[in-house]
C-alpha cells in the first residue's frame, strides 16, 4: 500500500493531446497603436476572420474553458508507472457501517477494490457489494446533471431557489437520511438542526437494526449493539441471524473468526466449533451448521422463551411440538456444557423481545466479556422514522423536504403513500443521489452525488473504527459529496471536499498539535487510530421479563418473509450488472427474486420452478414466480427486496417488487397470506441445475469422531487408475527461481472454512475482465464466471446438509484439455500452470468437451465489446489481463498477471520470488481465508503445508488428471444426542 498525495491531478479532459494541460483558446492582446481600421484583407487574413466567425459561434453555446498554463509532462509523476498499479486506502459503506478498503489505479484509472490489510475490521477481505462497487463509479446510468422538475438545470440555478427561500429556522424543514455512521456528515446534520432549530431529521433503512438496540434498551436500560468473538467460541446458536451475510454489518470478522473456530489441526487437536442454526429461511449460517431446525420466523421467539425457560429464566412460555422440545433439550445441555464459549446470536429480522431475551440468555451463559460485549451504537438513528414523516406530510407540515441518498418512494411500506405525498404535500423536494431514481423524478430538485470513490469523507464499521475516504479519480459527472451538499444548503457552493473533512478532523484534535502528520498518517493507513467503541458489560435491568409483551398467537395460515436480496441489498444495487449476474449462494438463481417456497408446499400447490403465483395479504396482490428450495420451511414464503424497478443494465423490469406488501407494522413476517397458481410461467435463469454428488467424492466430509478413528478418510474414494493416457509431467526451470527448479503453483482450497459467500466469484470477475451475459445466455448455459461454487445437497428435501465447493480451473498436470487442442492454444507452462494463448484460439471447443470438470467458457459473443447488450465500462478493465474477442476460451488463470508481475520484480533484484508473496484475486477476497495459493514446490510455502495435509485430495483424481487445485475435506463436529435424526436436525 502506498501513500498518496493531499493533491490530484486535473481530470483527463482537461489534457491536452501532447500530455499538457489545455488553456482557453482566446488569448486577447491589445491592438496596434495608430493602425489602420480597415487594412487589406489578402488570402490569408480571409482564412484567419472565417475561422475566428467560426470560433465566436461556437463560444455562444459553451462555458468558457479556464485559462490555466500549458505544462509539459517532461518526467514521470511519482508513483504513476505505467504497467504497475497504485494503491490507495479508502473506504465504503452500506447502511450505515463502513469497511476498509485499497483501491486499485492504473494511470489514475481505478480498476478494482480489495480489502486493506491494516483495517482492524475486514482486513483483506472483501464481499460482493464491495468487489461490485467499481462498476457503480462507471455506471452510465449515473445521475450527471442536477434537475429541477426532471429537466437539466445547474447548481447556480439551485442555488438561486434556496437563496429565494431560505430555510429559515427550520419550520417545516425535514431531513430524510439512511442510517448515518459518517462522523463528518453526522456533524453537519448536528450544525444544520442548530442553525434551524425547528428542522427534524428522520431516518429510513429498509434494512433496519432497530430491534437490535430496542431489544438492548430493554434488557438494559440503553440502547446498545452485541458484539461478538466468534473465534473463542466452542458452540454457537444463531437464532436466525445469517451472521455470514451482509445483513450483520460484521459479517466479515464473524466470517473470519468463525472459520478459525471450525479449522483442525489434526486428531490430536481440538474438535471444530459446533454450530446451531434456527432458520426461517435457508442461509448461509444454517448451511454451515452441524445442527438446522427450519422454522416460520415468527415460530422463533416461542423457540427462544423455551430456550431462556431452561436456562431457568423466569419466562412465559410458548407452545412448542414435541420435535422442538427435543431439539432444545439437546441444545442447551450443549450450551450449558461450554461456560462463557457459547454465544447466542439473534438475527437483525427479529423482534425487540428476542434481543432481550438473547442478552439474559447470554449472561446466564456466562458470555458476558468473553465471546460477547456491548458497545454503544455506531450509526445514529435520528429524531424519527418515515411512518412520522408520513404524517407530517398528510398533516401539510412538511414545507421543505430534503433528502439525502434515500429511495422512499420506492422502499417505503406498502402502507405510507411516500410517493403521493411527495408530490401533493410537499412544495419543496430536493433530493441528493448517485442514481434518477423513483425519489429523484418526483423532486423538484435533484442533485447528482459524488460516487465514494470519487469523494472525500469518513465511515465508521460496526466496531467504531474510522476509515478516511479519499478520492481515486476526480469526478466524473460534476457530483458533490455529502459535505459538500450540507455546506451548500447554507449557501456554500464553493466548499473544498478535502478542506471540510480536514476542518472536522482538526477540530476533533486529531493527535493534538502535529495534525499535517496524523492526517497523512490516517490517509496512507486507511484507518484513524483510537476511534474503536469500547466493550461493555452492562448490568442487566430486574424485572424486565415481566415487561416483555405476551407472545402473539401463531396463524394457522402461511406467512410471508422478506429478507435483503443477496445481490440487490434493499434495491440499490438493482442496477449492477456483476450483482445480478451473481449466482444466489442457496438458490444459483440470477437476475431475479423469485418466491421462495418449500418442496411440500411446491407439491401441494402442484407448481415447478417458473410457475407464476398469486400472493394476497390484507387486500393487496403480487405475482410472482416460485422457486423450490429445500431447507424451506413448509408454513413460510420468503421474498427478497429490492427487485421490480425499471431501467437498469436491461433497460425493463427484473423482477418483482416485494415492498409492495411489506408494510410499517410487518417489515420482516407478514401473516395470513394466500397463495394460488395462475397457470402461468416466467423463466428463471439458473447456474446450477444438479444438487447432489451423487457418490462421485467430489465433495469428502467426515464426522469429528470418524477423522480421529481414520485420518485419511478423505483418500477412500480415491480408486488410482490402472493406466494412463497421459505422461507424467517434468516440471522445468522458470524465470527467476533462483535455483533452477522454478516456482510451481498450486492452490488449496479448505471445505471447513468456505461459506459460500462468492466474494471470490465477484474478486475474479473484477481482476480479469470477465464480461456479463445476461439472463438469456444464463439460461443457454453461457455463463462466463472463470471460478464457480457449486452447491451440493444431502439428505431429505425439507432440512438438508448443504456444501459450497469453489471450482476454478485445476490447472491439471496431465491436462485432457491439451491433448485435443489442435491449434496449442491450451499448453502447459514451465511453473505449472495451463496457459491459454487466444490469439491462436479457434473456437473449436475441444478442450472444453475433453474437460471433466468443466471449468472452460466460451465466447459466444463479442460479450466484451461496444456492441454488446451489456457491456462492461472500458475504464474498469484491468489492462494487465487481455480482453478477449468472440469465438475464444476463458478460464480461471490463477491470477497468471500477478505471477508475472512478481516474476518480473524478482527478477529485476535478482532474487526467488518470496514464498507466499504471489496472491490469486479469489484469495484476498475470501473472508473465511479458505482459498491457499502459493509454490508448492517451496516446502516452507503455507499452500505445501496443506497440500502435506492428510485431508488433501483432487477432485475425480481416479481419471489421474492430477490437479493442481486440491481440497482439505471437512470435519463436522455434529453433537451424538441430534446426529441421525431427519435432515441436519
Amino acid at each position: 500500500m502506498s501513500a498518496r498525495d493531499d493533491t490530484t491531478d486535473p481530470p483527463d479532459y482537461w489534457r491536452s493531446p501532447g500530455g499538457g494541460y489545455v488553456s482557453s483558446p482566446m488569448q486577447a492582446g491589445p491592438d496596434a497603436p495608430g493602425a489602420d481600421p480597415t487594412p487589406p484583407v489578402d488570402r490569408r487574413g480571409a482564412l484567419k476572420l472565417l475561422a475566428g466567425g467560426v470560433s465566436l459561434a461556437g463560444l455562444a453555446a459553451c462555458e468558457p474553458a479556464p485559462e490555466e498554463e500549458i505544462v509539459p509532462r517532461v518526467t514521470m509523476p511519482e508513483y504513476d508507472l505505467p504497467g504497475r498499479p497504485t494503491y490507495y486506502a479508502t473506504a465504503l459503506e452500506l447502511a450505515g457501517y463502513g469497511m476498509g478498503l485499497l483501491g486499485e489505479t492504473h494511470s489514475g484509472r481505478p480498476t478494482r477494490l480489495e480489502g486493506n490489510p491494516d483495517h482492524p475490521l475486514n482486513g483483506r477481505a472483501t464481499d460482493a457489494f464491495a468487489q461490485a462497487a467499481i462498476l457503480d463509479l462507471y455506471d452510465p446510468g449515473r445521475s450527471q446533471a442536477v434537475l429541477q422538475r426532471g429537466d437539466v438545470s445547474t447548481w447556480d440555478d439551485f442555488a438561486v431557489d434556496l437563496a429565494a427561500s431560505p430555510l429559515g429556522d427550520g419550520a417545516g424543514v425535514r431531513l430524510l437520511t439512511g442510517r448515518v455512521g459518517s462522523p463528518s456528515l453526522l456533524a453537519a446534520i448536528e450544525r444544520f438542526l442548530e442553525y434551524h432549530p425547528r428542522a427534524r431529521w428522520h431516518v429510513h433503512e429498509p434494512v433496519g437494526r432497530t430491534a437490535a438496540a430496542d431489544g438492548a434498551k430493554i434488557a438494559f436500560g440503553e440502547r446498545l449493539e452485541a458484539v461478538h468473538r466468534l473465534d473463542g467460541a466452542r458452540v454457537i446458536l444463531s437464532l436466525d441471524c445469517d451472521f455470514l451475510s451482509p445483513e450483520e454489518p460484521a459479517h466479515l470478522k464473524h466470517a473470519r473468526d468463525f472459520a478459525a473456530a471450525r479449522r483442525v489441526s489434526g486428531p490430536d487437536g481440538d474438535p471444530p466449533a459446533r454450530l446451531y442454526a434456527v432458520e426461517s429461511t435457508p442461509a448461509l449460517a444454517g448451511a454451515a451448521a452441524e445442527h438446522r431446525l427450519p422454522v416460520r420466523a415468527d415460530r422463533i421467539e416461542a423457540l427462544t422463551r423455551g430456550l431462556a425457560q431452561r436456562l431457568g429464566i423466569a419466562v412465559a412460555a410458548h407452545g412448542l411440538t414435541a420435535g422442538e422440545q427435543y431439539w432444545l433439550d439437546a441444545v442447551v445441555r450443549d450450551l450449558e456444557s461450554h461456560p462463557g464459549r457459547a454465544p447466542v446470536l439473534a438475527g437483525v429480522t427479529q423482534p425487540p423481545a428476542v434481543h432481550a431475551l438473547v442478552c439474559a440468555i447470554n449472561r446466564r451463559l456466562g458470555n458476558d466479556g468473553r465471546t460477547v460485549g456491548y458497545i454503544a451504537p455506531v450509526a445514529a438513528e435520528g429524531q424519527g422514522g418515515l411512518a412520522e414523516l408520513a404524517r407530517d406530510m398528510e398533516a401539510g407540515a412538511v414545507g421543505t423536504l430534503i433528502m439525502l441518498e434515500t429511495n422512499p418512494v420506492h422502499t417505503a411500506p406498502a402502507d405510507i403513500p411516500f410517493g403521493r405525498l411527495l408530490a401533493e404535500r410537499v412544495e419543496r423536494s430536493i433530493h441528493w443521489g448517485q442514481q434518477r431514481d423513483e425519489t429523484a423524478v418526483r423532486a423538484r430538485w435533484h442533485a447528482p452525488a459524488s460516487h465514494p470513490l470519487e469523494s472525500w469523507g469518513d465511515v465508521r464499521d460496526f466496531l467504531g473504527h474510522v476509515t478516511l475516504q479519499q478520492p481515486l479519480i476526480r469526478p466524473l459527472h460534476r457530483g458533490r459529496t455529502a459535505l459538500q451538499f450540507m455546506a451548500a444548503l447554507e449557501g456554500e457552493f464553493d466548499a473544498d471536499p478535502r478542506l471540510l473533512l480536514m476542518d472536522y478532523w482538526r477540530e476533533r484534535g486529531l493527535d493534538g498539535d502535529d495534525f499535517d502528520t496524523a492526517w497523512r498518517s490516517a490517509l496512507r493507513q486507511g484507518v484513524v487510530d483510537g476511534t474503536a467503541e469500547p466493550w461493555r458489560t452492562p448490568a442487566l435491568r430486574s424485572g424486565f421479563i415481566a415487561e416483555l409483551p405476551s407472545p402473539k398467537a401463531e396463524p394457522e395460515a402461511l406467512v410471508l418473509q422478506f429478507r435483503a436480496d443477496p445481490a440487490a441489498f434493499d434495491g440499490r444495487f438493482v442496477h449492477n450488472p456483476w450483482l445480478q449476474e451473481l449466482p444466489r449462494p442457496l438458490s444459483k438463481l440470477v437476475w431475479a427474486n423469485p418466491a421462495l417456497i418449500s418442496p411440500s408446499l411446491a407439491a401441494r400447490l402442484k407448481v415447478e420452478n417458473g410457475d407464476v403465483v398469486r400472493l394476497e395479504v390484507g387486500g393487496s396482490t403480487l405475482e410472482a414466480p416460485v422457486w423450490v428450495l429445500p431447507g424451506q420451511p413448509d408454513e413460510a414464503v420468503t421474498l427478497t427486496l429490492g427487485y421490480g424497478r425499471a431501467g437498469g443494465p436491461l433497460d425493463r423490469i427484473v423482477g418483482v417488487d416485494a415492498y409492495r406488501l411489506r408494510t410499517s407494522g410487518a417489515e420482516w413476517v407478514r401473516p395470513g397470506v394466500r397463495i394460488a397458481p395462475t397457470g402461468e410461467r416466467r423463466p428463471l435463469a439458473s447456474t446450477q441445475h444438479h444438487h447432489e454428488p451423487e457418490g462421485r467424492g467430489i465433495v469428502r466430509r467426515a464426522d469429528w469422531a470418524e477423522f480421529v478413528a481414520d485420518p485419511d478418510f478423505a483418500h477412500a474414494h480415491r480408486k488410482p487408475p490402472e493406466t494412463s493416457l497421459y505422461p507424467e509431467p517434468v516440471p522445468g526451470p522458470a524465470a527467476g527461481s533462483g535455483d533452477g527448479a522454478g516456482p510451481q503453483w498450486g492452490m488449496v482450497i479448505d471445505f471447513d472454512a468456505c461459506i459460500g459467500c462468492n466474494a471470490c466469484v465477484a474478486a475474479c470477475q473484477a481482476e480479469n475482465n470477465i464480461p456479463v451475459v445476461g439472463p438469456e445466455e444464463v439460461a443457454r448455459g453461457r455463463e462466463m464466471h472463470w471460478l464457480r461454487i457449486d452447491r451440493y445437497h444431502a439428505g431429505p428435501a425439507e432440512n438438508p446438509d448443504t456444501v459450497f465447493q469453489p471450482v476454478p480451473c485445476m490447472h491439471c498436470e496431465n491436462a485432457p484439455c491439451e491433448y485435443v487442442c489442435p491449434v496449442e492454444a491450451t499448453v502447459h507452462g514451465t511453473e505449472g500452470l495451463n496457459e491459454m494463448v487466444y490469439n491462436r484460439c479457434i473456437g473449436t471447443r475441444y478442450c472444453s468437451q475433453n474437460c471433466p470438470y468443466k471449468v472452460r467458457r466460451f465466447n459466444w459473443f463479442d460479450y466484451a465489446g461496444p456492441d454488446a447488450g451489456i457491456p462492461t465500462p472500458a475504464e474498469q478493465k484491468n489492462p494487465g489481463v487481455t480482453v478477449r474477442a468472440r469465438g475464444v476460451m476463458e478460464k480461471c488463470t490463477y491470477c497468471v498477471q500477478r505471477i508475472s508481475r512478481a516474476r518480473i520484480a524478482a527478477k529485476r533484484e535478482d532474487r526467488p520470488i518470496p514464498t507466499d508473496a504471489v496472491r490469486t484475486a479469489c484469495q484476498d477476497a475470501c473472508p473465511a481465508e479458505a482459498i491457499i495459493f502459493g509454490d508448492v514446490a517451496d516446502p516452507q510455502s503455507e499452500v505445501s503445508r496443506w497440500k502435506a495435509d492428510p485431508r488433501n485430495y483432487g477432485m475425480l483424481e481416479e481419471l489421474n488428471t492430477r490437479p493442481r487445485t486440491t481440497y482439505v475435506a471437512g470435519v463436522r463436529h455434529p453433537n451424538p444426542e441430534l446426529d441421525g435424526d431427519a435432515g441436519n436436525g
